[in-house]
């Protein structure tokens, strides 16, 4: 959704169903966040899974802030300026502070819903970050174990050590070296 496409979105359906529309990303960040508190997240799939999700989610969440807290800027100014030409056209004399508080006050509802985007966003950037590592964990671990693993052999977590060379014991021939002096 571009911010035009959120700003028209505001302008013909309200606010209200635009957060209604994204209420299921809401639930589905809500629980990974309780499975995160609960420790309920061991599964590679899981992990995977939750990371699919909750990038899907940052990715709707940080775009639709943005474009909310354009669209608020815009609202703002749109008021200042039509109480501007308002006082101009009563003669009056604009008081600067009180617009200004008027149109902070006009704008607070976006505001609201567009913290709460952004909450959600940065709630789904820690638990990416969380995914992120405990599947890198998880790889890394399983491959030093040799179990399943699909990351790089040749990092230093899995190089196997090379094969010990067998000590002669009583009765068998020791290969001796030969040189120059023998």
């Amino acid at each position: 959704m571009t911010s035009r496409d959120v700003a028209h979105y505001i302008e013909v359906e309200g606010i209200e169903k635009l957060v209604n529309k994204y209420e299921k990303y809401f639930e589905q960040v809500d629980k990974w966040s309780a499975q995160f508190v609960e420790g309920d997240l061991l599964d590679e799939n899981e992990l995977s899974y939750a990371l699919q999700q909750l990038t899907g989610a940052y990715q709707r969440f940080h775009v639709i802030a943005s474009a909310i807290d354009d669209y608020k800027t815009n609202q703002e100014l749109n008021f200042k300026v039509r109480a501007y030409r308002k006082a101009e056209a009563d003669g009056k004399k604009a008081t600067i502070s009180q617009i200004e508080e008027e149109a902070r006050h006009s704008t607070s509802l976006l505001r609201t819903h567009r913290g709460n985007f952004l909450s959600y966003a940065e709630a789904c950037e820690k638990g990416i970050i969380s995914c992120q590592a405990k599947l890198k964990r998880t790889s890394v671990e399983s491959g030093a174990k040799g179990i399943d693993f699909k990351g790089d052999v040749n990092a230093p977590a899995v190089q196997q050590r090379p094969a010990p060379t067998p000590v002669p014991t009583k009765g068998t021939p020791i290969n001796q070296d030969v040189g120059w002096n023998n």
